[in-house]
C-alpha cells in the first residue's frame, strides 16, 4: 500500500500513537507521519504510507495553519496547559484593541525561543526527556515567519485566534510570547492545526472512518497517490524508454516545450499511466532524478 494520508489526530494521543494505531489498521509497517503535533492538539497529521516515506521530506517542509486559544494570566512549565503551573498573576484585562496591537507585533519574519519540552535534541537526547529528568533547557532563538494572525474571539481571560505559519513555529511559545506583551503571562489551552502544506482539515478523515474503510475494503479511496500530494510540483510525463532511464537512477534530457522558473524547482516525473516515477531537479538540460519511487 503506498500512498499519503491525511488523518484527523485526537486530543491526548501522541503522533507515534497514531502512526502505530494506522499500522495496525492498515496492516502496514511502513508508516511515517510529517509535522508531529503534541497531544494537546488536534487536527491534521499527515502520514506516508509505503513508497510515500520517501516523498516525507517533501511534505514536512511546507508551512501550517492552526486555531489556537490562550489563558491570560497564567504560566506553565510546558507552556500549555498540559503542564504545571509556574505563577499566576493578578492583570489588567486588556481590551480588544490591545490584543490586536499585541497579536499584530508578532506579524513577519520573528525571533522564537523553542519551549524547554520539546522534541528539540540535545546530544541525542530529546528536550523534553531532559526537561523531564530536572534539566530545563533555554535553547536559542531561531527565525520563524508568522504570514497571518487574526483575532477570532476575546473573552478574558481567553484569546482565540488564527495563525499561519513556517515549518519549526511552536504556537505555545508564541502564546506565551503574547501573553508576556500583553504582561501577566499566558499558557496554550487549545490548538487545531487545520493545514499542513496543501493538506487541509476538510481532507481528513479520523482513526475510526479509516477503520470503518477498511473493514469494507476501501482502504485505498482514503489515499492520495504520491503524484497527488507533491501536486504543487510541475510535472513531466516520459515514454517508456525515458521511465527505464529515469527509474534506474539515470538523467533524461528535458522534453521540448517543457520548462521550469527556477532551475532549482523539484518536478514530478511520471510515467504515461500517471504513476509517480521520480522526483527530479532540471539542470543543465536534463532531468536528473533525486529520489526514485519506481
Amino acid at each position: 500500500m503506498n500512498g499519503v494520508l491525511v488523518i484527523n489526530k485526537p486530543q491526548n494521543w501522541t503522533s507515534h500513537d497514531v502512526v502505530n494505531k494506522a499500522r495496525g489498521i492498515l496492516q502496514e509497517k511502513r508508516i511515517g507521519h510529517t509535522g508531529t503535533l503534541d497531544p494537546l492538539a488536534t487536527g491534521v497529521l499527515v502520514l506516508c504510507i509505503g513508497k510515500a516515506t520517501k516523498i516525507a521530506r517533501y511534505l514536512e517542509s511546507d508551512d501550517k495553519e492552526y486555531t489556537a486559544e490562550l489563558k491570560l494570566g497564567t504560566t506553565t512549565d510546558t507552556l500549555d496547559s498540559a503542564g504545571s503551573i509556574l505563577e499566576t498573576h493578578e492583570y489588567h484585562p486588556p481590551s480588544r484593541d490591545e490584543v490586536q496591537r499585541a497579536l499584530d507585533r508578532f506579524r513577519g519574519n520573528i525571533l522564537q525561543r523553542p519551549p524547554a519540552y520539546s522534541a528539540i535534541k540535545v546530544s541525542g537526547i530529546p528536550s523534553y526527556r531532559l526537561a523531564r529528568q530536572g534539566t530545563i533547557l533555554e535553547h536559542e532563538e531561531r527565525p520563524v515567519t508568522i504570514s497571518a494572525i487574526t483575532l477570532l474571539e476575546y473573552r478574558d481571560p481567553l484569546i482565540r485566534f488564527s495563525v499561519s505559519c513556517s515549518k519549526g513555529t511552536y504556537v505555545r511559545s508564541l502564546c506565551a510570547d503574547i501573553g508576556a506583551t500583553l504582561g501577566g503571562g499566558a499558557h496554550l489551552t487549545a490548538l487545531v492545526r487545520t493545514r499542513s502544506g496543501r493538506f487541509r482539515i476538510e481532507q481528513a478523515v479520523d482513526l475510526e472512518q479509516l477503520a470503518q474503510e477498511v473493514s469494507r475494503g476501501l482502504a485505498e479511496k482514503t489515499l492520495l497517490t504520491l503524484s497527488e500530494a507533491l501536486g504543487s510540483f510541475p510535472m513531466v510525463t516520459v515514454d517508456a524508454s525515458e521511465a527505464r532511464r529515469i527509474s534506474h537512477g539515470n538523467s533524461i534530457s528535458i522534453p521540448s516545450g517543457f520548462a521550469v522558473s527556477d532551475a532549482q524547482s523539484l518536478i514530478r516525473v511520471l510515467d504515461s499511466e500517471a504513476r509517480l516515477l521520480a522526483v527530479a531537479k532540471s539542470s543543465a538540460g536534463l532531468i536528473r532524478p533525486e529520489v526514485v519511487l519506481a
